[in-house]
């Protein structure tokens, strides 16, 4: 089965989730996890999403402008550890996510009438998965996550 690279765009009520495309050429929405009450809830809802083999996690990291960690780093930190135990050899990659959100709304166009239907419907996060999916596309880490995976 082919392997795709996931990305997640972590938050307090939703998980956006993006994965790359079977060639690894560009980035797919995938969906949103609305977060309950547990971490263990999440990462099991976000496991029955992915019905595909996965390569890499490619989490948004909320940084500031300013390169400093956001404030809500140690959650997104808690949720990468706890997925760091069921996925235990796959390799996690840190994108900055800064204003990942805000290209989404371009993106998808959002105007101020219906931001807030969007944002419930998690439509925001989830293309902002694949906006930090395309960021980490660009790197040389993903190069060579790409090379790797073409000599197997």
């Amino acid at each position: 089965m082919i392997k795709r690279v996931v990305s997640l765009d972590i938050g307090m009520k939703f998980v956006g989730v993006a994965a790359t495309d079977p060639t690894w050429n560009f980035p797919v929405i995938i969906g949103t996890l609305k977060r309950k009450d547990s971490i263990k809830d999440d990462l099991e809802r976000l496991g029955e999403m992915l019905d595909f083999d996965i390569a890499a996690f490619a989490i948004g990291y909320p940084m500031q402008s300013n390169g400093e960690e956001g404030s809500f780093m140690p959650v997104v930190k808690g949720f990468e550890r706890r997925l760091k135990e069921i996925y235990a050899n796959i390799p996690f990659f840190g994108v900055d996510e800064f204003l990942s959100s805000k290209e989404a709304v371009e993106i998808k166009n959002v105007k101020a009438k219906n931001y807030r239907e969007k944002k419930r419907s998690g439509v925001i996060d989830s293309t902002a998965a694949a906006v930090i999916l395309e960021r980490f596309m660009d790197s040389a880490d993903f190069k060579k996550l790409k090379e790797s995976f073409k000599e197997n």
